[in-house]
């Protein structure tokens, strides 16, 4: 209803006044100008009350068709059932919520949301307007409530507007490094998004911009990075960053081999997808190592732009990578184009490979000696094309050696200025290589869970086994999709009964075994080590199935040959700890090592044959020695068959205890 001075102003004729007689222009402008002043002094309280009743209609229409309730409000707010009942959001409620319970409170929420988008109030941690800050849950409500926009104006938001411009996007493409052992929040591998911009070429791509979610790392001592990153101690965060430098990260600086799946989303949908990323900035969520990572946090993001997809809820207790991926390639139509990209020391290798024996030796002594080998006779009577291939894969690994630093030392620096100037006085293209990848698609990999029933035999003693893994991977496993020489395993619990002594025992639990096998290479110098901690049962005398705690960890090297297929023959040298009630004084500490190889028999039958001693000088003196033949026949991809023959002498036993087990592995 239009207040007095509204209908005064807009519905009488001008008064003319007059001055002095005759119509006067001055009063005549002061005049208008006070009705008008006079109009919004008297009008602003009707609007007002306009807006006030629109939000209860507004409101009341959400509670009718139970919008709180839908599962979009849900996705938008990362609402997820609560153990008590009802629901909490995964988002940290500072700069996220308008509600003061609007963590818990969808409806509470809901209600907050439109009435602060009556108001040009900024809000949460971006400094904007709601309709701005909050723009994809603007954009649905509006949708959803019909909102007219005579009575709830849409406001300007140049600040996405220009942002969205400047990504430009026409699709979008999930980005997958492989595994990267040196970083305990990298060990599975890591996904991120890349927007792919409108006329972006395959050479130019590199240019685009990524959606990715990280821990903010607050610490640099290592222990205290694992401990907070297992237990929430970090906040994560949602950035776009330009692809280029993920690729600098994960490929050059880390040689991680990248796979690259696109998306079939829709301009609607990408659309959405990003309206929501930019609502995230608003927000940081609890990381967890092995839940809420990388990989969990982008799925609600996917199902923002297709609420058809139910990703999250496949992830309830742990969250790999390659699962998620495996989860989004087996979406129907979800997943269309797939491209490998090679680290650089992955280029490196498989250009090595095309060289001849001498031409690797030749290889060797650049790197060592560049200006002698380059000037010697058996370099230059290489043909000229053979002379700019060894040039550019020598200059290749000083760009690999650099890649972590701006500039490299000065050693370094020089080789380049030699490379390049030899190079320069060669007017040959080098011969071209194609890429192939280490390993197929992680997709195309055993699921990352496993459980194992087996039959056994110990020392005349039939027994029957249950073996649990929730991750990841191990030696023995097909390495089809996984990083080859990698073992990951976490919460490995193995339980047994013996049937003569009718008792079922826990046999094991392995909280965490890492290992990670790296050959000897003259240009790629990388220790193997090893590392793990959890519970142990002796076997034998003094305490017969008594468990206790071990603590192991080893450095040591690998050399790959090809005798028949491919063996790893490799060595570690170990500290180990023990504590356990048994030992005098409750503990032994010592050292040792291990010998082992792994090969591949056939493309489906594998081996591994080992021996373990290790020498206990401090706390209760004893010494171990155990030796293991294991081999493994996958029959289908997640179905595997493993036979174990090990022996065993510990606390200085001069008799060996002897043990046959049959295990069936079903991966899922």
């Amino acid at each position: 209803m239009l207040s007095f001075a509204s209908a005064f102003f807009f519905g009488l004729k001008p008064i003319k006044l007059y001055f002095f007689g005759r119509r006067s222009p001055l009063l005549q402008s002061v005049t208008t100008f006070l009705l008008f002043f006079l109009l919004l002094i008297c009008a602003r309280p009707a609007f007002a009350g306009d807006a006030q009743d629109y939000l209860q209609e507004l409101i009341e229409a959400s509670r009718q068709n139970e919008l709180s309730q839908q599962r979009y409000w849900h996705l938008l707010l990362h609402y997820r059932p609560a153990l008590l009942g009802g629901v909490v959001s995964e988002a940290d409620p500072a700069g996220f919520f308008l509600a003061p319970d609007g963590k818990t409170n969808p409806q509470a929420e809901l209600e907050a949301t439109l009435a602060a988008f009556f108001s040009e109030e900024l809000v949460a941690t971006s400094k904007q307007p709601a309709q701005c800050a909050f723009i994809a849950r603007y954009h649905w409500l509006k949708t959803e409530l019909g909102i007219d926009p005579t009575r709830l104006p849409e406001q300007q938001c140049g600040r996405f507007d220009a942002w969205y411009a400047a990504l430009n996007p026409q699709s979008m493409t999930l980005i997958f490094p492989s595994a990267y052992m040196n970083n305990p929040s990298s060990m599975f591998g890591h996904t991120l998004l890349r927007i792919d911009q409108k006329d972006q070429t395959e050479q130019t791509e590199i240019l685009d911009y990524t959606v990715n979610y990280a821990a903010n790392v607050t610490t640099d001592n290592g222990v205290l990075f694992a401990v907070l990153g297992i237990t929430g101690g970090f906040k994560g965060n949602f950035s776009t960053i330009p692809y280029y430098l993920q690729v600098r990260k994960y490929s050059d600086m880390e040689n991680r081999d990248i796979w690259e799946y696109r998306l079939n989303l829709t301009e609607e949908q990408i659309r959405r997808m990003l309206m929501h990323a930019w609502e995230l900035g608003n927000t940081a969520f609890t990381y967890y190592f092995f839940k809420q990572n990388c990989s969990y946090q982008l799925l609600p993001l996917l199902e923002v732009a297709d609420p058809d997809l139910h990703l999250t809820d496949s992830f309830w207790f742990w969250t790999i990578p390659a699962d998620t991926v495996r989860l989004i390639a087996s979406v129907p139509g979800l997943v269309g184009e797939i491209t490998y990209r090679p680290a650089r020391g992955t280029q490196i290798r498989q250009k090595r490979d095309h060289l001849s024996s001498e031409e690797r030796r030749l290889l060797t002594e650049i790197d060592r000696n560049t200006s002698a080998a380059i000037e010697s006779e058996p370099f230059n009577t290489l043909p000229i094309d053979r002379q700019a291939f060894l040039l550019d894969i020598a200059y290749d690994y000083t760009r690999y050696q650099t890649a972590k630093e701006e500039t490299g030392p000065e050693a370094i620096k020089k080789k380049q200025r030699l490379l390049l100037a030899r190079r320069s006085g060669l007017r040959v293209q080098s011969p071209a290589v194609r890429f192939e990848p280490t390993t197929v698609p992680p997709e195309q990999g055993h699921e990352t869970a496993r459980v194992g029933l087996g039959l056994g035999w110990r020392e005349g003693e039939p027994f029957e086994e249950i073996a649990i893994r929730p991750a990841y991977q191990d030696l023995l496993d097909d390495e089809t999709g996984y990083t080859p020489g990698a073992q990951i395993e976490l919460m490995n619990a193995r339980l047994r009964h013996y049937n003569h002594q009718d008792k079922t025992v826990l046999h094991s639990l392995s909280f965490a075994n890492i290992i990670s096998l790296f050959p000897l290479d003259p240009l790629f110098k990388k220790p193997s080590w090893k590392v793990s901690v959890g519970l142990e049962t002796l076997t034998g005398s003094p305490c017969r199935n008594c468990r206790y705690f071990a603590l192991n960890a080893g450095t040591g090297s690998a050399l790959e040959a090809h005798l028949l297929r491919r063996e790893l023959i490799y060595f570690f040298i170990e500290v180990d700890g023990n504590y356990g009630g048994f030992f005098d004084p409750n503990y032994r500490a010592g050292i040792g090592g291990t010998i082992g190889v792994l090969a591949d028999l056939a493309s489906r039958w594998k081996a591994h044959l080992f021996a373990t001693y290790l020498s206990y000088p401090l706390g209760d003196r004893s010494h171990d020695l155990k030796m293991s033949l294991q081999q493994r026949v996958t029959l289908q991809k997640d179905l595997a068959l493993r036979v174990e023959l090990n022996r065993r002498q510990e606390f200085d036993r001069r008799d060996f205890l002897n043990e046959a087990l049959v295990t069936v592995h079903f991966y899922f």
